[in-house]
């Protein structure tokens, strides 16, 4: 019997606990759905200490508050026992309360939720989208509401007061002109607030600050941030580098303490980042941040030291942008490193769902940019960029924290919806999906009406998810991947933006979250494999096995392309035409030739043992250079 089976009569005891086994957890964006993530990581850390935490969007903030409480876990708050805690304090309408609109955009958040089907009334099940949309316009719009419909009105009063045919006549006229002048005066000024409210208010309904005395999202999770990590309010913001260990300066990324990463999205140049950066090549403009980011997270920014170079050529070089950008009329500052960048500022960047929530502006020099020396206004060109949600390029980031061969676990926390042949069981360990074995798990499947609105509605839909989230989904299947990832499913009534969940829905998505967490718990250390052995051997056997097996499998292709390349050649390593190397360089470059030349000259002759290497497992997978987000 589990901890999650089981009802438990001694509370676990957080502050105490040393795990001795170590894992990596990555985590799905959905928006509300990452409510399912802190008993889900709180259930993890029984049994191993997080070493690296990732995620998208929701993922990115259940990462946050999971590095936080392993920061803290021996902290007089206790961590995870506070983390724990989360789900409870969001039921009863305060997750709503977390996304404040501001006063220019707050009449366009109401007809967001209905048009998208989450509305309050989604809760009880008597959502009418189409209803819905209409009574959330007149109630955000209600002075255009009544111009738009006061022509009709006077056509129809006017019929009524008339004979015979004019009279049938002008109610006719009057209907049409209700339906038609409320439909120009509203669209009118929903035109006016996405054309100049949304823009103005960084592309987003709320800032993430807050409107109201309640802490709206930025404000409340900057403040559980720290409060997870045990951090008082005078130590200021939880920085990477506090993640990292003591010595930030020196520590590889493998050797970090807590390493977590997350996903952003620049729309200005159509690619993901991966955050922290390593190199602070960006400026922000601390007017318009301090718009986003609570007043300490601003203190800390500025009062951080400045960001270095990686050289003493491009530290003077930096210095002399750092100049330009003071003067700028702007008043821009760049960044600091990596190490002393508030944990909130990657968050927020990560979690800035279109529309819904502001994206986050961010400057950087244009080294293409030619000025005319002669010119008044000469100097580095300074280019604007807008980072919104990490979602949409890489919502389930599944490759962060991969190595070519594992050493600990990577669990992987994937979000669904039910089918229609699997509805939500009132038994939660019915509710998660998981590969039990080496078999395939199926993959996402999104139904498209056949005819209809819908139809193109649908079809519209499926396209935008398609483009999206390609990437992530083409991994699921893959061996080394499929094992380590558990699925928890949700309704349409749950997640999402449905930001009106009542507390018992919260609850059973927590709980959800914590029964997927022991369940790939429990796969990875229980003996589960036997392949003509008496001796059955655990998932996690099975999971380094696989790795090792699909790796083997994409050597031989690999090595054999570098063979042929390498015949070819032709350039001496001492005379290239760029990128030279020092003497050093040179013999260990020389090196690592001869050793790939001699590996892949091992496929000659063994064509019966070769096909059967690299044909399993399936499906098959391919190396090469990626670049690095």
């Amino acid at each position: 019997m589990t901890d999650v089976d089981a009802e438990n009569t001694i509370p676990f005891n957080w502050r105490a606990s040393n795990p001795s086994l170590e894992c990596d957890v990555v985590m799905k964006g959905g928006i509300t759905s990452g409510v399912v993530y802190p008993r889900a990581v709180t259930e993890l850390a029984k049994t191993y200490r997080l070493r690296s935490v990732g995620g998208s969007s929701a993922g990115a903030i259940g990462a946050a508050l999971a590095a936080a409480a392993e920061f803290g876990r021996h902290s007089k708050m206790g961590g995870f026992e506070r983390l724990e805690q989360i789900p409870d304090e969001l039921g009863d309408g305060r997750l709503a309360d977390l996304f404040q609109p501001q006063r220019s955009t707050r009449a366009l958040l109401p007809v967001l939720l209905a048009a998208t089907g989450n509305g309050p009334a989604s809760r009880n099940g008597r959502s009418h989208r189409v209803l819905d949309t209409v009574l959330a316009l007149v109630r955000s719009f209600p002075l255009a509401t009544i111009l738009g419909l006061l022509p009709g009105a006077a056509a129809i009063l006017l019929g009524a007061y008339s004979g015979w045919p004019t009279g049938v006549a002008l109610l006719v006229c009057g209907i049409v002109l209700l339906i038609v002048g409320w439909a120009v005066a509203v669209g009118i000024r929903i035109y006016r607030k996405l054309a100049h409210a949304v823009p103005d208010n960084g592309f987003g309904i709320c800032t993430g600050l807050s409107e109201s005395t309640a802490p709206a999202l930025t404000d409340w999770l900057t403040a559980r941030i720290d409060e997870l990590a045990g951090l008082s309010p005078e130590h200021g913001p939880l920085t990477f580098g506090d993640l990292w260990g003591s010595d930030v300066e020196s520590t590889e990324v493998a050797d970090r303490t807590i390493d977590l990463r997350m996903m952003s999205t620049c729309l200005s140049q159509s690619r993901p980042y991966e955050l922290p950066w390593q190199a602070c090549n960006f400026f922000y403009e601390p007017a318009v941040w301090r718009r986003l980011f609570p007043a300490a997270v601003m203190d800390a920014l500025e009062a951080a030291p400045p960001a270095t170079a990686s050289t003493p050529s491009k530290t003077a070089r930096w210095r002399e942008e750092d100049k330009y950008a003071e003067t700028h009329r702007l008043r821009l500052r760049r960044l600091p490193d990596a190490a002393h960048l508030p944990v909130i500022v990657a968050t927020r960047m990560s979690l800035s769902f279109p529309v819904l929530i502001s994206a986050v502006p961010l400057w950087r020099i244009d080294h293409l940019h030619r000025a005319d020396p002669d010119h008044p206004n000469h100097g580095p060109h300074f280019q604007s960029l807008w980072f919104s949600d990490g979602g949409l390029t890489s919502n389930f980031p599944i490759h962060l924290f991969d190595a070519a061969l594992p050493t600990r676990p990577t669990f992987a926390i994937n979000l669904g919806r039910f089918r229609t042949d699997w509805p939500e069981s009132a038994d939660e360990r019915e509710n998660v999906d998981l590969a039990r074995n080496n078999n395939v798990l199926p993959a996402p499947y999104t139904a498209i009406p056949a005819s209809g609105i819908s139809a193109i509605i649908g079809f519209g839909a499926a396209t935008i998810d398609t483009a999206r989230e390609w990437t992530d989904n083409a991994r699921l299947d893959q061996p080394g991947y499929r094992d380590r990832i558990v699925r928890v499913l949700q309704t349409r009534a749950q997640g999402g933006l449905n930001l009106h969940m009542d507390s018992a829905t919260i609850e059973r998505l927590a709980t959800r979250g914590a029964v997927a967490a022991d369940a790939i718990v429990g796969q990875f250390n229980e003996p589960r494999y036997r392949l003509g052995s008496d001796t059955p051997q655990t998932g996690w056997d099975n999971h380094r096995w696989v790795r090792y097996r699909a790796l083997l499998s994409t050597l031989p292709a690999f090595l054999t392309s570098y063979k042929r390349g390498r015949a070819v050649l032709g350039i001496d390593p001492e005379d290239p035409p760029s990128y030279d190397l020092n003497p050093s360089s040179r013999e260990l470059a020389a090196k690592l030739d001869a050793n790939l030349r001699r590996a892949a000259a091992v496929n000659n002759g063994h064509h019966g043992a070769l096909d059967e290497l690299v044909n399993e497992p399936r499906p098959l997978s391919a190396l090469g250079r990626t670049p690095k987000l």
